[in-house]
């Protein structure tokens, strides 16, 4: 017998090095590609005991290690591990989580505060990049809570750079540019109250903090001074998340006040003659599109933007006040979730009709989620 001892603790071993399988379905006829799946970092924990952030390996079908985040929503304690499948149409794919030696895979998500350009907080991902206004920038008069869009050529994460002191991020020097203008208004699909047929704008953000930053997801929060809404005083909370190879944000808005109910409009920009609404109206109306007229700051060409919204429900869908609106009810104080991207025609969206077809994608994928089991 305790020649047999030693010989069990090896078979254990054995055992436990191959780690845990986890299956990744996809119920779509849609090909799903580099698309993030999260676990419950409780349940791996389960699976795989004495696990921690620091060694825990994703890997792939071909015997590769994947790059894997793991997420902690801005705590101390580990919440979800997530990485990115690719799963075949109505198919599954099967991957592998264990223990090793995590590789330094390059971040393909990020963003931060930039104090050093008026308060900016950018983000980006390897397809686009995007940025809020702050309070530096509200004390020079400048006053905007809308989206602002910075189109890229490149895979790589540029805001670093474009914020170096005299670059002119206006012009596209072969990586691409900010040609988007926002102004007082939600510029690419942000939200505001909208009550008594008026849009109420908030500020600047006045405060942020950076709950994950890559490199597969950044995930951050923009507080906003209480503004008025009619005859009431609301104050808002965004929160905002960007994966890797996608150009749709998750934006998560919660008001609070002294009301049961509000009235809320994400909106996106119009632009004149040129610019359409892309036709997304089957019902239940979920979606919204925009096709902006080519861009002619600084050059005779900076392509055409399309910018869509996704929903979880259904929306009223008008254009007036200068936007395009997507309309719902939300309670005080409940978070609510919506998906907001851009794509560039010189791009992944070469045509409105790519852009349409990007749009009803991402309605698909938000519908009808990967399903991820532990085999």
């Amino acid at each position: 017998m305790k020649k047999l001892l030693p010989l069990l603790g090896a078979l254990v071993l054995c055992l436990s090095c191959g780690g845990v399988k986890v299956k990744v379905a996809n119920p779509l006829k849609l090909n799903r590609t580099d698309e993030t799946v999260e676990l419950d970092w409780k349940e791996v924990q389960k699976r795989l005991p004495g696990i921690t952030p620091e060694d825990i390996v994703v890997i792939g079908p071909k015997g590769e290690q994947l790059p894997s985040q793991v997420l902690y929503y801005g705590g101390v304690e580990p919440q979800s591990l997530i990485f990115q499948a690719t799963v075949g149409p109505r198919s599954s794919t099967t991957y592998r989580l264990e223990s090793g030696m995590r590789e330094d895979f390059r971040a393909q998500a990020y963003g931060r505060f930039v104090p050093e350009r008026m308060d900016d907080f950018a983000w980006e991902n390897d397809r686009i990049a995007y940025r809020m206004y702050g309070p530096a920038l509200e004390r020079t008069g400048e006053i905007s809570n809308g989206i602002d869009i910075w189109l890229k050529h490149t895979d790589s994460l540029v805001i670093n750079r474009w914020y170096r002191p005299g670059y002119d991020y206006h012009t596209d020097r072969g990586e691409g540019l900010d040609c988007y203008k926002v102004g007082r208004t939600l510029g690419a699909g942000a939200m505001a109250p909208y009550e008594g047929g008026k849009l109420w704008l908030g500020n600047n953000f006045t405060g942020y903090k950076v709950l994950d930053n890559g490199p597969i997801r950044v995930t951050f929060q923009l507080d906003y001074a209480p503004f008025p809404v009619d005859s009431l005083t609301v104050t808002e909370r965004r929160t905002i998340s960007l994966d890797a190879h996608t150009p749709f944000n998750r934006i998560t808005e919660e008001y609070t006040g002294d009301f049961d109910e509000l009235r809320v409009a994400a909106g996106v920009v119009l632009r004149g003659p040129g610019g359409r609404v892309i036709d997304l109206l089957d019902k239940p109306i979920r979606k919204v599109g925009y096709w902006e007229p080519l861009n002619t700051d600084n050059t005779p060409d900076n392509g055409h933007t399309g910018i869509g919204l996704v929903f979880p429900c259904e929306i009223k869908v008008e254009t007036r006040l200068g936007h395009l609106l997507a309309s719902t009810v939300i309670p005080q104080g409940k978070p609510f979730t919506y998906r907001m991207g851009a794509a560039w025609s010189k791009r992944e969206a070469p045509t409105s009709e790519a852009m349409t077809q990007l749009i009803l994608d991402e309605t698909a994928k938000a519908e009808h989620p990967l399903v991820v089991t532990f085999k």
